[in-house]
């Protein structure tokens, strides 16, 4: 370091020249740069989700069609109907005249005019809708006078015979209680192959 002043040199860092006394004017010190914090590089911010409408899930799953389940269904009906088809009743008459017979006598036990009157063919039935009274008193002598000969256990006993032609589309049955011959009903047969009582031979 030399005086800016005499030009001597003087010691470095010297406030003052030794030769001339001059005050030296100081260099400054280089000081170490500053370290600068590093810093980390901004992160991204997350993206929004685009807007997307929410996928709507059924809370449950349409049933299977299960075929085992109309089968049976189906089958069903057709048992019932072909029920009612050989069994009657109902003013639709009897495919088997023994039923129709059987029904006669367990309306006449039960003394059930409404019972009764569906035996016979819609025609008859509308007349004797008018004579309800009478007939409900024809079912009660029928009755006393099965239950004085035979007791009150008569429709167990009562078997029924085999049908005889007693006229176009008419027959008559036998009937026997309790082994003996009790006497004759008569019926009819239409087109359709289905028996009704006579109501010809039906006396209230």
């Amino acid at each position: 370091m030399f005086c800016t002043n005499c030009g001597k040199e003087v010691a470095d860092g010297a406030m003052f020249c030794t030769s001339c006394g001059a005050k030296l004017a100081q260099e400054p010190v280089a000081q170490p740069a500053a370290e600068q914090p590093v810093t980390a590089p901004a992160q991204e911010a997350p993206q929004a989700a685009p807007n997307t409408a929410p996928v709507s899930v059924p809370a449950t799953a349409d049933k299977k069609f299960n075929p085992v389940i109309v089968v049976v269904a189906v089958a069903a009906v057709l048992v019932i109907a072909l029920i009612l088809l050989l069994s009657g009743g109902g003013g639709g008459g009897y495919k088997d005249y023994k039923d129709l017979v059987k029904a006669y006598y367990e309306a006449v036990n039960k003394e059930d005019v409404s019972a009764m009157i569906k035996l016979f063919d819609k025609d008859a039935q509308k007349d004797l809708r008018k004579d309800k009274s009478d007939i409900k008193e024809a079912l009660e002598d029928i009755k006393d006078d099965l239950v004085d000969e035979y007791g009150k256990s008569w429709l167990k006993d009562l078997e029924i015979g085999k049908r005889q032609s007693a006229g176009k589309g008419t027959y008559r049955v036998s009937i026997e209680i309790d082994g003996d011959f009790y006497g004759y009903l008569y019926i009819k047969k239409d087109n359709k192959d289905r028996y009704y009582i006579d109501e010809e031979n039906f006396d209230y």
